[in-house]
């Protein structure tokens, strides 16, 4: 008897399991949504380029620039088209575009952003936190200031066209088209220095001309707003003053050319009197590309002319952004244990700061050989 009540419950036992997975099967239907509302790539405008142009201060244009993937020749003017849209706020433009255009548009490509000049003064953050808040726009995508027209940067055909690559993107990256000089800056650094006393911003400036688009500077931020602007040589020191300077980036002098190939930068901090004291020094390693065949110019003669130059650059690089409060290379978390954050822009234009340079040139073969 006992045998057989054994028997009847094993074979009970599978059908129940049986029972039960169906079961589960059932309810994992009911959660899984599914993906309904997604929209095919093929009915989605996937955005390349936004730009932000400040018209009054309560409304901006914000431009749209998004490649044709259908084109066959990457430099024709049909790789890409461009459309704007008014807006109280970003996303309200973004919004609004939709009226325009037969499939919806998708900013979670977005690889640039630019902003123009009038909106970098006026201040950064109403227009920029909207990526944060939405993460709709990818924080690695660069940033760049227009100097001039936003149409012509949006509208202008670009030179090597939109569908090897994002022009923009792979014009700062490093692998590509990157120098130091150009300063890469993604959307990720400029919201953390928005929101950091201590270190502030330094984002490219560009201007569109003819067929194409030039860097002109680097501007710098006291707080959200714009303060000035670096030239292109003034940026290569604050490369290497920053320890950004990972590349080798050629330098142009009035009777030689160097190619330097690697920077060392040691940074002494100490406050004496409640006054910063900061001592930057740069040992780089240089060769010798080119030099006049006027004039003799002895190995000695033309590491003083470096020197010379870049204490120049390192004057008005200290003057400009001293003046305007604008610690671009982070020096205040030197001292954060020892100062309160909000005091130390003020601080920083009383900062005590000297720069010494030590130069190796190597590597000139027989030009400075004597027998």
């Amino acid at each position: 008897m006992r045998q057989a009540e054994r028997s009847s419950t094993s074979r009970r036992a599978p059908a129940r399991l049986r029972q039960a997975g169906c079961l589960a099967a059932l309810l994992a239907l009911l959660v899984a949504g599914g993906c309904w509302d997604s929209k095919d790539v093929d009915n989605r405008f996937l955005v390349g380029a936004m730009g932000l142009d400040l018209k009054s201060p309560n409304s901006l244009d914000v431009w749209f620039r998004i490649p044709v993937t259908s084109s066959s020749d990457g430099n024709h003017k049909n790789s890409f088209f461009s459309v704007s849209q008014q807006g109280s706020t970003v996303m309200d433009a973004v919004n609004k575009v939709q009226y325009k255009l037969p499939k919806a548009v998708d900013v979670s490509s977005t690889r640039a952003m630019f902003l123009d000049e009038q909106s970098a003064r006026a201040g950064l953050l109403p227009y920029l936190e909207f990526a944060v808040r939405e993460r709709s726009v990818p924080l690695d995508a660069v940033i760049a200031i227009v100097q001039g027209d936003m149409k012509s940067i949006f509208e202008s055909p670009n030179p090597a066209g939109e569908l090897p690559g994002i022009y923009t993107k792979i014009y700062f990256e490093p692998y590509a088209g990157g120098i130091p000089r150009k300063n890469k800056t993604m959307l990720w650094e400029v919201y953390a220095k928005l929101h950091d006393p201590m270190h502030a911003n330094l984002i490219p400036v560009l201007r569109q001309e003819k067929k194409d688009f030039i860097q002109v500077g680097n501007a710098f931020f006291h707080g959200e707003k714009m303060g000035g602007r670096l030239t292109m040589d003034e940026s290569l020191l604050y490369e290497m003053i920053a320890k950004r300077l990972s590349d080798s980036e050629i330098v142009l002098m009035s009777r030689s050319d160097l190619n330097i190939v690697h920077n060392r930068t040691r940074i002494r901090s100490r406050l004496d009197s409640e006054k910063p004291r900061i001592d930057v020094e740069i040992s780089l390693s240089v060769t010798l590309l080119d030099k006049s065949h006027f004039k003799h110019r002895s190995e000695e003669r033309i590491k003083e002319e470096l020197v010379l130059l870049l204490e120049g650059l390192a004057r008005s690089l200290m003057e400009k952004t001293q003046q305007a409060g604008a610690d671009i290379f982070g020096f205040g978390n030197r001292f954060r244990d020892r100062v309160r954050p909000e005091d130390w822009p003020e601080l920083y234009r009383q900062a005590d700061i000297r720069c010494t340079f030590h130069i190796v040139l190597r590597n000139t073969g027989l030009e400075f050989l004597r027998t």
